[in-house]
């Protein structure tokens, strides 16, 4: 599977699922706060089915 990259730019153009998991992971990754599991899950897998990431755990 090829990973797409985010153009910023272009970060309107997405669906809000999108964008809100792309906000998400950036807050996850740069922030040091604390997220359910079960919150991880569900913006992962949105970005996993967007085709931004690939599948954890495989």
């Amino acid at each position: 599977m090829s990973i797409k990259t985010i153009d910023l730019s272009k970060l309107d153009d997405q669906p809000k699922e999108v964008r809100e998991a792309i906000a998400f992971f950036t807050a996850f990754t740069v922030l040091p706060i604390s997220f359910s599991v079960g919150d991880r899950e569900r913006y992962y897998r949105v970005l996993e089915q967007a085709g931004y990431i690939e599948k954890v755990g495989v």
